[in-house]
């Protein structure tokens, strides 16, 4: 549907923009989307093959995954989770099992999959599990436009390879060029360590850097990125220790590849699928 599309495009250029410039992504860019996505699937599902209850469930269940993730506070989001769970289970256990019902189906299963790499630390940035779940309610399918994707999407491999799953996969790939391209042009003349750099600490502090150095028990030790709000006090300790530099990993804006990642899914599909 292109209106969804559009809609997709611009919350995502804005997230972006966002996004590069202070690392931060209002949640009202995701909370549009959750509502937005849901809503006009079940219209291309009711104006594709009319009124059924399994949309309706779908609809129910798409509003309650996404926004449990994306707004409300704990009682709210133990209650829309449920409704989801429940929802899916019904369209599963009692529906027709056409592609539309199943591709709703797969899209709330896909937020609760995104919110569990949230917690198990695979997806760091908060902003990005909220920016993936709200993708998988706003394109639960690859929509057909002016033969748009060029690569026939159709079939039981898109409930698994859904579009946000296809988003995250080429937006992963972009983030790891992006990564690669800043430590090529901006470290400033310091020496490269894989994909990490060295900065002094001074210059550390004012960019979109994780420290991956710190000081324990007298000694500089090699750490992993530590969180936002631990970093001054980890350049303090350097600091402390004598160190005039630290070397860091780069902060990269995951929005933006996910934004270039969106327009690739949207244009071209998932290659995968030719195969």
């Amino acid at each position: 549907m292109l209106v969804d599309i559009i809609l997709v495009l611009l919350v995502m250029l804005s997230a972006s923009r966002s996004d590069i410039a202070k690392r931060e992504v209002s949640d009202r860019h995701w909370q549009i989307l959750a509502v937005s996505g849901p809503v006009l699937f079940f219209i291309y599902c009711v104006c594709s093959e009319g009124l059924r209850w399994e949309f309706a469930a779908n609809l129910l269940g798409m509003l309650c995954a996404a926004l449990c993730f994306t707004a409300g506070d704990a009682r709210q989001d133990v209650v829309m989770g449920a409704v989801s769970i429940v929802m899916v289970a019904m369209v599963l256990v009692f529906g027709d099992g056409g592609s539309l019902s199943n591709a709703g189906v797969a899209a709330q299963v896909m937020v609760f999959a995104y919110f569990l790499l949230y917690m198990l630390g695979v997806l760091r940035g908060g902003a990005d599990a909220k920016c993936l779940i709200a993708l998988s309610v706003s394109l639960p399918i690859y929509y057909d436009v002016w033969n748009i994707p060029l690569v026939d999407s159709a079939g039981p491999a898109s409930y698994i390879f859904v579009p946000s799953l296809s988003i995250l996969l080429f937006g992963a790939m972009v983030a790891a060029l992006w990564c690669v391209g800043w430590c090529l042009l901006r470290m400033d003349g310091k020496k490269r360590r894989g994909l990490s750099c060295v900065m002094d600490i001074g210059s550390a502090e004012k960019a979109f850097v994780w420290p991956l150095e710190d000081v324990k028990e007298g000694k500089k030790v090699r750490t992993g990125t530590c969180s936002d709000e631990d970093m001054p006090e980890v350049y303090a300790r350097l600091r402390d220790h004598g160190e005039a530099e630290v070397e860091v990993s780069y902060m990269i804006p995951f929005i933006a590849p996910l934004t270039v990642a969106t327009v690739f899914t949207l244009v071209v599909g998932n290659p995968l699928f030719l195969i």
